[in-house]
């Protein structure tokens, strides 16, 4: 089976001087294609993602509860764009941004605890919709030579930041239907969704992070560092690119 990269391209060069600029206008299209899911390289279709069950659990002055979503469906993942990248290639240090109009959580969820003060009981159908997502990836890595005498980068560090600027939540079923009673909580709940923006934001931050480690480990498993960081000599090289094959 051929198993070259060619939405990969060659890379861009390890001393360019506008090498954050180059991995933005190569690395922008590899994402979008990405996100589709590439089988051999290991990566799921992430629009939509299925996460078998995402928790909350969260204690605090604001909010004390404990929430799951199952099957939960994360949708817009899509229309992520990078936007910038700061990479220390000396250091082994890279930061990543993007951003991401919307993005959407279906799926079965079950909830307990208190809002504010106020008591939440529920299970149904759940639509968490977040808006105006920006996010930063960082992570530090070293390089491993495998018996192909090539070297591979291995990811020993990494975190995501999360932010957003804004959060519609929609819970049906509410206190076991009571209509009245789950209209005004879900009213309550969007009111002040500043405040709970805060205590989800880390869990989702905290998927979007293992969504970004996974799928950079797939690639960066399978693809050797002189193909994403060629010196000029191997750039050069017509013989290298054509050739490369994930490490088996």
């Amino acid at each position: 089976m051929n198993h070259e990269t060619p939405y990969i391209g060659k890379g861009c060069l390890r001393d360019d001087p506008n090498l954050n600029e180059c991995v933005v206008r190569k690395g922008a299209p590899v994402i979008e294609r990405l996100v589709k899911g590439d089988p051999k390289y290991r990566i799921p279709k992430l629009d939509p993602l299925v996460i078998p069950e995402l928790t909350i659990k969260q204690g605090t002055k604001q909010v004390g509860l404990t929430m799951s979503c199952k099957n939960c469906e994360l949708h817009g993942l899509k229309e992520t764009r990078f936007v910038k990248a700061r990479v220390d290639e000396k250091k082994r240090h890279v930061e990543w941004d993007f951003e991401l109009d919307q993005c959407m959580f279906l799926g079965q969820y079950s909830v307990s605890g208190q809002v504010l003060i106020l008591p939440i009981k529920g299970e149904g159908d759940a639509n968490i919709t977040v808006n105006g997502i920006t996010f930063t990836y960082l992570y530090d890595y070293d390089l491993i030579k495998r018996a192909n005498e090539r070297d591979y980068v291995d990811i020993t560090k990494s975190e995501l930041k999360f932010n957003a600027n804004g959060m519609k939540l929609k819970l049906d079923n509410l206190f076991n239907g009571d209509k009245l009673l789950g209209d005004n909580m879900n009213l309550f709940l969007n009111e002040n969704w500043r405040d709970l923006l805060k205590e989800f934001g880390p869990a989702i931050g905290d998927a979007l992070g293992t969504i970004m480690k996974n799928t950079l480990g797939s690639v960066s498993d399978l693809v050797p560092y002189d193909y994403i960081f060629p010196t000029k000599s191997e750039f050069l090289s017509d013989g290298l690119f054509p050739s490369v094959k994930p490490y088996q």
